[in-house]
């Protein structure tokens, strides 16, 4: 079986080469002629838009003399689209401005300031999404195919397994129809293919409605919305709710308002019902209500409360009860993320036969650096996480003051699957209760379409059985995507899990877990546009 891991590497290793398209941008040289066309569009812009900077005269220009140009017409058109709107640049200068801003990117992150406004500047000149209007009518497919192997582990039931090995191969379709015959409403039918098949006689598959629902929305303003039907959620970094996205996802057959009372806050109120197939085996409803005040477009205060009674086995009167809130801050080349949770609520205890009342809390902070080092994008990521336990749950008495998130769609908890959630973890029949989890990583943009990343997580348990040790272990993740096309992407991963003391413990072996991986990745869809009718504009 470790050489079918081998195998699935290999597989996605051909795949990046035999799915490899050149998409550079135009470059240019570090002098150049008067003539040139990155000169004559950057003094027509600088004088059209009165930059502070322009093009020297002369025979020759060099490449920094444009950059920083460039650099001088993008703050006059930023501070425009502040004042008056993205239709305040003609569409035409705004590809004329993308065009230079390809070619010269990399000479930007020389000049002061240019990293704490990037990601504002790539937005600002980013095209928009394709499937919104002026498009009525929208079809395609999406999903991806995974092959993956393990060692030491059961992917069955995600349960470590000394001396076991296994792999399989993972789809999922999800083909779909979106309709958009009016700017307030909006219809969307999307089904779903999922299965696997591989070791251990593994095979599932099963064919559903994924997403199906209607939304409507007020005319002329964006300020009220209604939408009902099959749906997904998720908020925020996906901590509390997420989508499943690595699996099968998640869906409620729910109702969601959405009120914008003035332009920076945004509330949701929502209400369903984990739906099947796609629910996580969760029976129960899911209600609450979200609320997001953007104070631009990298500050944001958010407060939430859900209450969910959603669980495989459940009994009467169990729920939890999330309160929450959550803070984004960008300062320069940092930004920033807090997140702290409270739950309430009822759950049942099998030995007592009652029901304990839920006290438990946890969280996360993280902090993001970008830098730009010997011409490459790099990204660093440094994290701390928590979840409370208690040595009642740790002794199997009753588990009431753990955190429990199990419908986050986060990487915080790893991306082996080995930790679930923030709970615990359970090996044998000892369990680990509440988690501390210290993660760092590090992300590099090899080229326009290629990214490297990794990372590493430690895993420190608040509460264990006496006698034992609360080190859990390191989760280390090496991930190479290559973006084929803006549709299509291929990643290649590699995970060793160094197992801690716990395990050893528990299991009475030290073994590692590895993981090893490899996925395509696709979104395609055709687009229609809007027919226009006599009289039209």
């Amino acid at each position: 079986m470790i050489k079918l891991a081998n195998s699935v590497l290999l597989v996605g290793l051909l795949l990046c080469i035999n799915f490899h398209v050149a998409m550079a941008a135009e470059v240019i040289p570090e002098r150049v002629e008067s003539k040139h066309w990155s000169c004559l569009e950057l003094k027509d812009l600088a004088v059209k838009y009165d930059a502070s900077r322009r093009v020297p005269d002369g025979e020759f220009v060099a490449k920094q003399d444009l950059a920083a140009s460039l650099l001088a017409v993008l703050d006059k058109v930023m501070e425009m689209c502040d004042k008056n709107g993205s239709n305040a640049i003609p569409k035409e200068d705004m590809e004329r401005i993308a065009r230079l801003y390809d070619a010269l990117k990399a000479d930007l992150s020389g000049y002061e300031g240019y990293l704490t406004r990037r990601e504002a500047i790539e937005k600002m000149l980013a095209k928009p999404d394709e499937t919104k209007p002026p498009f009525e009518f929208a079809a395609g497919i999406g999903g991806f195919l995974r092959g993956e192997g393990v060692g030491n582990f059961r992917l069955t039931d995600f349960s470590y397994a000394p001396n076991h090995a296994e792999g399989r191969f993972l789809y999922r379709a999800k083909p779909f129809v979106y309709w958009h015959p009016t700017d307030w409403i909006d219809i969307h039918v999307e089904g779903q293919g999922y299965g696997y098949m591989g070791g251990e006689h593994q095979e599932r598959n099963r064919f559903s409605l994924y997403q199906g629902y209607a939304e409507l929305k007020s005319p002329g303003r964006d300020w009220l919305s209604l939408k009902g039907g099959r749906q997904e959620f998720s908020y925020g970094s996906a901590f509390i709710l997420g989508t499943n996205s690595f699996f099968d996802g998640l869906v409620f057959d729910a109702a969601r308002l959405r009120v914008k009372p003035i332009e920076p806050l945004s509330l949701d109120f929502l209400l369903g019902a984990y739906a099947p197939p796609f629910n996580n085996g969760f029976l129960g409803n899911l209600a609450g209500a979200y609320a997001t005040y953007s104070i631009d477009d990298a500050t944001s205060a958010e407060l939430y409360v859900f209450r969910d009674s959603g669980s495989e086995d459940h009994h009467v009167d169990e729920r939890l009860m999330i309160w929450g809130g959550r803070g984004t801050a960008t300062f320069g080349s940092f930004s920033a993320e807090a997140e702290l949770v409270y739950e309430s609520g009822k759950l049942f205890n099998g030995i007592t036969g009652n029901n304990d009342d839920i006290d438990a809390f946890g969280g996360h902070i993280d902090v993001t650096y970008d830098a730009d080092l010997a011409g490459y994008s790099n990204k660093f990521f440094l994290s701390y996480a928590y979840g409370s336990g208690s040595q009642d749950s740790a002794d199997g008495i009753r588990s009431n003051r753990e955190f429990r998130n199990p419908n986050n769609d986060t990487s915080l908890v790893g991306d082996m699957c080995v930790v679930g959630d923030l709970s615990g973890l359970t090996v044998g029949d000892h369990h680990a209760s509440g988690l501390q989890i210290y993660t760092l990583g590090w992300g590099i943009d090899l080229s326009k379409q290629v990214n490297f990343s990794a990372t590493g997580r430690y895993f420190v348990a608040d509460h264990v059985e006496a006698g034992f040790k609360r080190d859990i272990g390191l989760e280390t993740d090496f991930t190479l995507t290559y973006m084929v096309s803006d549709n299509v992407s291929v990643i290649v991963g590699y995970d060793h899990f160094i197992t801690g003391r716990f395990f050893r413990d528990a299991a009475q072996s030290d073994d590692d877990i590895l993981y090893g991986y490899s996925m395509l990745q696709f979104n395609l869809e055709k687009n229609w546009l809007k027919t226009k009718k006599p009289g039209d504009i």
